[in-house]
């Protein structure tokens, strides 16, 4: 027990420093490195309870008694950053507003104290802060059933609109993310139901080095352009369009400016633009960027071509993507090359991304397909 709280504790002081000195540092970056740092001082702070220092050292030890209730607002807040390119809101810090009252209001009195007295509460286990303790261990009980669910809905809601604003999501899943859930909602289990300390410290040091190896290995996979259209919509002014006295727009659309007749010019545009300048060449091609390239706002895009292509995003660039492929495949100057090369030309990036595609494109795997036409 005392190797796995050791261990615990030193990655997680280790990884918070590595984080805090890397290049290319973003907001999620000095949030996961706030996040170990402080799971690092529970660790510790359970440390010198599990040693028996805790009476000798009072105030090292009850300065980590609040730092449970952090962890909730830093799982909800780093899972916001880490799928979003957005600078960090101080209205965020409200998160926080807890953890600032357990040490202000439930023990700040014990802060005053002198250090003989503190020593004695110790030695009397919390004689005289029953009643804060329990608070605090409320908070912190109340704050896995808040932040958990929620972390876990917007999440879900990400990943699900992927299609509608990425042309590849292979790697933008977040699946690391979700497994951090499941590690953290463990550890909440541990704390409603089994209550035993030497647990409940054992599975948060194991989850400290998941989080870790997570989050460093991961820490750059959010760098390029796709991140760009989380902005777009505020950042870029929608194009004034004429009004129409009277439309009909579709349900999902209620609100929009766009009437048929609107959409069905923006999207001729859209068509001319992608079969002269072939933007779906780009792999990391995002909504927003295609927006930009038309000059409308990403929300008008997405309604275009929802409503005149009746597919999302994803599968309407990866469908000119494979289109691309049949004529780069049927070109005999090309017959050097393979399927592979053909398709990452063509703007995919991965074998398994290109492969689904063709198939849901076609019906077939790209091999037969071929084969097939030829012998036809």
């Amino acid at each position: 027990m005392e190797t796995l709280l050791l261990s615990g504790n030193i990655i997680a002081w280790f990884l918070s420093v590595v984080l805090l000195t890397k290049r290319g540092r973003v907001t999620h970056d000095y949030l996961l490195a706030l996040w170990l740092a402080s799971m690092g001082y529970v660790l510790f702070g359970y440390s010198l309870v599990y040693s028996g220092a805790h009476v000798d050292n009072p105030t090292l030890t009850v300065i980590g008694m609040p730092l449970p209730l952090m962890q909730g607002p830093f799982l909800f807040l780093y899972t916001k950053y880490s799928i979003r390119n957005i600078n960090f809101r101080k209205i965020d810090l409200l998160h926080f507003l807890p953890v600032m009252f357990s040490f202000v209001v439930l023990f700040g009195s014990f802060f005053l104290m002198p250090q003989p007295e503190r020593v004695e509460v110790f030695r009397q286990q919390g004689k005289g802060y029953e009643t804060q303790l329990m608070i605090n261990l409320a908070g912190i009980y109340l704050s896995g059933l808040v932040y958990i669910p929620v972390t876990l809905r917007m999440l879900i809601h990400y990943r699900k609109n992927l299609k509608n604003e990425f042309s590849n999501t292979e790697r933008i899943q977040f699946n690391w993310l979700l497994y951090l859930l499941i590690g953290i909602g463990i550890i909440w289990i541990v704390v409603w139901f089994i209550s035993e300390d030497r647990f409940i410290y054992a599975a948060t040091s194991i989850f400290v080095i998941l989080l870790g190896y997570f989050g460093i290995q991961q820490a750059d996979i959010f760098g390029h352009a796709r991140l760009a259209l989380q902005q777009a919509p505020e950042e870029q002014e929608a194009p004034v369009l004429p009004e129409v006295p009277t439309m009909e727009a579709a349900a999902k659309y209620q609100r929009s400016s766009l009437n048929d007749e609107m959409a069905a010019d923006l999207y001729e545009q859209l068509v001319q633009l992608m079969q002269r300048e072939k933007p779906y060449l780009e792999p990391e091609l995002t909504l927003g960027e295609l927006a930009k390239l038309m000059n409308i706002h990403p929300n008008h895009l997405s309604q275009v071509i929802n409503a005149k292509a009746d597919k999302n995003f994803y599968d309407f660039i990866n469908a000119w993507r494979i289109e691309e492929f049949l004529r780069q495949a049927d070109d005999p100057a090309n017959q050097q090359f393979t399927l592979l090369a053909l398709a990452f030309d063509c703007g995919f990036n991965s074998k398994a991304s290109f492969n689904r595609n063709f198939r849901n494109f076609t019906g077939h795997a790209p091999t037969a397909y071929l084969k097939g036409r030829i012998e036809a």
